[in-house]
């Protein structure tokens, strides 16, 4: 649906959340369970601290500065996938940052990864939701630009996963997601 109705596609995310909530009371399962692990947090970030490191700085710095140099458009592309993509607009774009991630991490890892990883082993459970993950950020364009685009979505989105798969928890996934996206604002905004 967040295909097809692109403006309120966030609602989707709500309804999965709301859903995870519902489903974890309704058969007694823990918020650990669920992957809402807080008293691991630190030991699971320790653990994938160079995953996190990879995803969260290094692929931001490859995808900008091979952008910078071969690909022009590209970052007036992502910049008007971004809404409030000002400095002005710094403290609700972070804010938007922290919240929109965190509820990604929500839907697609503790939610559509864990579920889907029932049913067939966790790899393709990882580049099955990646797929899904870089289309939903889909934005109209070039093909060279919105392949690269895509693509680098879906490089980072295999990372979140693998960070989810190896901890199951939110949490640790969602480090590496935030710190990606911060990473790349602030490429975005300073160095190209």
């Amino acid at each position: 649906l967040s295909f097809v109705f692109r403006q309120i596609a966030g609602l989707f995310s709500i309804i999965s959340i709301v859903y995870l909530l519902l489903e974890r009371k309704k058969r007694g399962r823990t918020w650990s369970d669920i992957g809402f692990k807080s008293k691991t947090i630190a030991t699971d970030i320790k653990n994938n601290w160079y995953w996190i490191i990879i995803v969260g700085v290094i692929m931001q710095f490859i995808v900008v500065t091979i952008a910078k140099y071969s690909i022009p458009g590209f970052f007036e592309h992502v910049k008007g996938r971004i809404p409030l993509m000002n400095i002005s607009q710094i403290i609700p774009l972070l804010i938007m940052i922290v919240i929109g991630t965190f509820a990604e991490e929500i839907v697609y890892r503790g939610f559509f990864q864990e579920r889907i990883s029932w049913f067939i082993k966790p790899v393709y459970a990882i580049l099955l939701l990646s797929v899904v993950f870089g289309a939903v950020h889909y934005s109209a364009g070039s093909f060279g630009i919105v392949a690269y685009d895509i693509g680098t979505i879906f490089f980072d989105s295999i990372i979140y996963g693998i960070i989810y798969n190896r901890t199951k928890n939110i949490f640790a996934s969602w480090t590496g997601h935030l710190l990606a996206d911060l990473v790349g604002l602030a490429l975005l905004l300073f160095y190209v």
